[in-house]
């Protein structure tokens, strides 16, 4: 299993009202075609309610050692079962590490601080909102942005915090999981951590009681709630692939002059800061 989005850090600029002053960012039809090869995006401790019930939530050891919370998106390497063709999210809840994109926060060097950048090709100059306004500032739209942004970001924080809380206690254990797909085929995920629900419950009362103040008990019982989203995750996988085969047998029919079997196939669908 993949631990990370492998573009989100790459190809970001400063964002910077002369360069971008004049560009656009397309609201109304947001493209995440960067993350169609991820099968995993990360999450803040505050999104798990939301998260847990349409997608497994798992951890992740970084290569630094921290932790990390993970929606799992895909089952297969490099093939996000959320991300149409279009580029369009067909998940109901949306992570904010998305909902915030194309803008991240990123630290200079020099001093400490955080600076807003943005991945350029999310921007044109056409078709969609303006960044800022005539005289260069930030638009009240790029502003709530910015405000998710920081959030977020502070969010992350306290997540990783929380996680360390449930590391120390000696809960979290490394996981493999076999899954049978539903044309036959046996997949086998690994590379993360799962709460260890009797090492929870055999916690002495004190560490409990600090794991309940934080707000780490909460997230360990929201994930492992959320595990039961991989028979779903299954399932979505095989309804993809049976839509793909009925258009590929559609397009082999057109292309035969023939009428495609998607005809008769109608109830097949797929379900459901600063700036310088």
């Amino acid at each position: 299993m993949t631990a990370e989005l492998s573009t989100v850090n790459n190809d970001l600029v400063i964002l910077h009202r002369e360069a971008h002053g004049h560009l656009k960012l397309n609201r109304q039809s947001p493209d995440y075609g960067f993350a169609r090869d991820s099968v995993t995006v990360a999450l803040t401790v505050a999104e798990l309610p939301a998260a847990c019930a349409e997608y497994p939530c798992v951890m992740a050891r970084q290569p630094d050692g921290a932790l990390s919370l993970l929606a799992v998106t895909g089952l297969q390497a490099g093939h996000n079962l959320f991300v149409a063709a279009d580029g369009a999210w067909q998940g109901q809840y949306l992570p904010a590490t998305l909902a915030t994109w194309p803008f991240r926060l990123v630290r200079e060097s020099d001093d400490g601080r955080f600076l807003v950048a943005v991945r350029p090709e999310a921007l044109n100059p056409s078709v969609g909102d303006p960044l800022f306004n005539a005289e260069g500032q930030e638009l009240p739209w790029l502003l709530e942005r910015l405000r998710q942004l920081t959030e977020t970001d502070a969010g992350m924080g306290a997540t990783t915090a929380q996680l360390a809380q449930l590391d120390a206690a000696g809960v979290l254990v490394d996981r493999s999981l076999q899954v049978i797909l539903p044309d036959g085929r046996d997949l086998e995920l690994h590379g993360f951590m799962t709460v260890d629900e009797a090492r929870l419950q055999g916690l002495p009362a004190d560490t409990v009681h600090a794991l309940h103040t934080s707000g780490a008990l909460t997230l360990a019982y929201l994930h492992l709630l959320s595990l039961r989203q991989f028979r779903q995750l299954v399932a979505r996988s095989g309804e993809l692939a049976k839509q793909a085969a009925l258009q590929e047998a559609q397009q082999l029919a057109a292309l035969n002059g023939q009428a495609g079997p998607l005809a008769q196939a109608e109830s097949v669908a797929v379900p459901a800061a600063k700036t310088t």
